[in-house]
Formats: C-alpha cells, sequence, structure tokens
C-alpha cells in the first residue's frame, strides 16, 4: 500500500484509535492500529474485541492495500509532527513514514490477522442531534460504577427508547444520574439497551462535527449496537444483564424543597469536602429558615461551616450527604440554580436543574448517610 495525506488529518484518526487500544492485551494483533487505503480514502481501525472504532479520511492512494502498526508508538510519532503532508507506504512487516526530512520505518504485523469489523445484520435504529446525545452521555456516566467487582451492568449505561423519547441512565448504587431527550424521528415500538459507559464516551468524544448520530442494531442476537456520526463508526458490544429497576429509587414525591445557586453550593462544598477527608467525606446540610448550613468536621483536619441562602419550601432538614458525589453531581448540573429536593433525612434525595437545558433533561438521585 501507498498512500499520501495531511499530517493533522491521520494524527488525529490515529490518536481516537489508539484510546481503543488495551495496553495490557495477550494479544500481539490488538496493539496494533490498522490502516486500510483505498479509492480515494484511509480508514484508520482500532479494536478491544468489546468496542472497535473505524475513521476514515481523505487522501491520494497510489497503491490500495492495508498496513498494522503499534497503536501507542505510531500514535506518539503522529502527535509530534510539524503541519505537512505524510507519505506512507506498508508491507506486512514494515511500514515507511516520510515526513519533509523526516524517515521512519515501523514494525508490523500482517493486516490479514486483524479482527474484521463486527458485522451480522442490521435491525432497527434510530437518530439522535449530535448535541442532544453528547450532553446526555456527558450527564449520566460519571455515574456509573468504575468497579469490576460490582459488575457489567453498573459499569455500563441503560439506554431507553420509547417512541420519540431516549433515556439515559447511569447508577452505582450510591447514586443515580437521569437524562432524557428527543429523537429525530419517532422509533417504532420500545427498546432496552445496556451500553458499557466507556463505549459511550468514546462515541460522544469522537463525533466531530457530524450534527446527528445515527444508531443501528447489529448481530444475529442484536447484541451490538454501531454508532455512525460522520466519518466515524463504533461498534459496541452490549452487556447481557437486567438492570435494576431504577424507577424504585426515585420516589413518586418530595414534602421539602430548596432552590441555591449551583456554583455557590458547588464551592462550598469543595471547601467543606477538604475539611471531612475520610472515606465517606461526610457533610452535613442542615436547611432552617431560607438558610442552608453546610458542615464537616474530622479529628486530623478540624471543622467546616459554610452558610448559604436558599428559597426553602416544606419544613426543616438535616440531612448528610457523601461530599464527592454531591460535587460531582453539581458539576454535571446545568443550571445556573439548583433545585434540591428532600422527602427525609434517610430517605433519597433529588438534584436537578432550575431551568433545564433545551436539549434534554436531568435529574440525580443522591442517597444519604446515617449521621
Amino acid at each position: 500500500m501507498k498512500f499520501t495525506c495531511s499530517t493533522k488529518d491521520i494524527a488525529q484518526a490515529v490518536g481516537a484509535a489508539s484510546k481503543i487500544v488495551n495496553a495490557h492485551s495477550t494479544v500481539p494483533i490488538l496493539s496494533n492500529v490498522l490502516l486500510a487505503a483505498d479509492a480515494g480514502r484511509v480508514t484508520v481501525r482500532a479494536t478491544d474485541l468489546e468496542l472497535t472504532l473505524e475513521h476514515s479520511f481523505a487522501a491520494e492512494v497510489a497503491e490500495s492495500g492495508s498496513v498494522t502498526v503499534p497503536a501507542k508508538l505510531f500514535a506518539g510519532y503522529l502527535g509530534n509532527l510539524p503541519a505537512g503532508v505524510l507519505e506512507l507506504s506498508g508491507t506486512a512487516a514494515r511500514a515507511s513514514v516520510k515526513c519533509e526530512k523526516s524517515n521512519y520505518d515501523f514494525l508490523a504485523l500482517p493486516a490479514e490477522e486483524y479482527p474484521p469489523l463486527p458485522g451480522g445484520g442490521k435491525a432497527a435504529g434510530w437518530a439522535i442531534s449530535s448535541k442532544k446525545f453528547r450532553e446526555g452521555v456527558n450527564s449520566v456516566i460519571f455515574a456509573a460504577s468504575g468497579e469490576e467487582a460490582r459488575g457489567a451492568v453498573l459499569m455500563g449505561t441503560l439506554i431507553e427508547i420509547q417512541q420519540q423519547s431516549l433515556t439515559m441512565v447511569a447508577t452505582d448504587g450510591y447514586r443515580l444520574a437521569k437524562w432524557t431527550g428527543t429523537l429525530e424521528q419517532p422509533y417504532e415500538g420500545s427498546a432496552k439497551y445496556i451500553v458499557p459507559s466507556r463505549a459511550l464516551a468514546e462515541v460522544a468524544r469522537n463525533l466531530g462535527a457530524a450534527e446527528a448520530v445515527d444508531v443501528s442494531v447489529l448481530g444475529s442476537n442484536a447484541n451490538q449496537l454501531a454508532f455512525n456520526a460522520g466519518s466515524t463508526t463504533i461498534v459496541v458490544r452490549l452487556v447481557d444483564g437486567q438492570y435494576p429497576n431504577y424507577q424504585q429509587v426515585i420516589p413518586a414525591s418530595f414534602d421539602r424543597q430548596i432552590s441555591v445557586s449551583a456554583a455557590a453550593l458547588l464551592g462550598s462544598l469543595r471547601r467543606a469536602e477538604l475539611v471531612a477527608g475520610d472515606r465517606a467525606s461526610m457533610v452535613k446540610l442542615n436547611v432552617t429558615g431560607q438558610q442552608l448550613i453546610i458542615t464537616a468536621s474530622s479529628d486530623v483536619a478540624g471543622n467546616a461551616y459554610e452558610e448559604l441562602e436558599v428559597e426553602q419550601s416544606g419544613e426543616d432538614i438535616t440531612i448528610a450527604f457523601n461530599a464527592r458525589y454531591l460535587v460531582e453531581i453539581l458539576n454535571h448540573v446545568d443550571s445556573p440554580q439548583a433545585i434540591m429536593e428532600f422527602l427525609g433525612a434517610l430517605s433519597p434525595a433529588a438534584i436537578r436543574p432550575l431551568e433545564p437545558s433545551p436539549e434534554g433533561n436531568q435529574l440525580y438521585v443522591l442517597m444519604p448517610l446515617r449521621q
């Protein structure tokens, strides 16, 4: 194979693909990225067998063919090239690169050994605007579990489709994040999928300038989703399992509520968290007389006291939370004012923006700590 292309185009494609590669893979070919040149385009692909990313860009192709090169090494090299034109020629064992007066040879592995792009036939799919999709993903995936011991289901994000409504939910058992938006076209019927949160993060990261994300169901067992956005395709294997009934976690109603500046509350909690400092990072919130008093204490750091003005409705309440969890939620509340709703000192609390985004609705639920 042989082609000439922009250093910027190939650096972006290989850089994105290299993030998919598992650095600890015991299969040598999976440490490489596949470059395939044909018909005026170069396609770059990477996979860890659970997640596959493929990105293409325009190039002058002198000789069609394909080659695989070490992902991290090649991405590092390309990331340090100046803007310009690059020429790459490859064989089964070597990839030679020329850029101005720079000449490099990279050891390669046979392209025919590289796993093919997952397929199996497309079933029904849907489309959503890239802006909505990115907002939805970023609003929820932080709440998914990062502990393998808790199981793949809780490390995933639930995607629910109901006609024109799309809902994303993530939870680790202590907090829950929910986002609801609308599809560009109605979907016939309903569907549920558990998607690894890491995969959704990669899709959101690689949307580029695409206006919409087209999603298709793949595989004879409908166990894969393909996300297409512009010149990028990401195929992910779905999590097999039953997602918890998250509706049971969300109280049907609340009897106490405050409206507070999200930025002021976030700043106060960040400071108080420094004092709380232990594993639980406990902070106490005391709502009384249109005031929110935040306290924390530890034998090592001392005591923290913060006071904020709020708009209160309902009775006073004192409730304790993990400060880190509450900070992470407020980091994603897309509104100057945040609403906090309570039912009791030991019942889940809800946090949401006062003014919902035009792209979708956010809702966060957080379990309290025993005081």
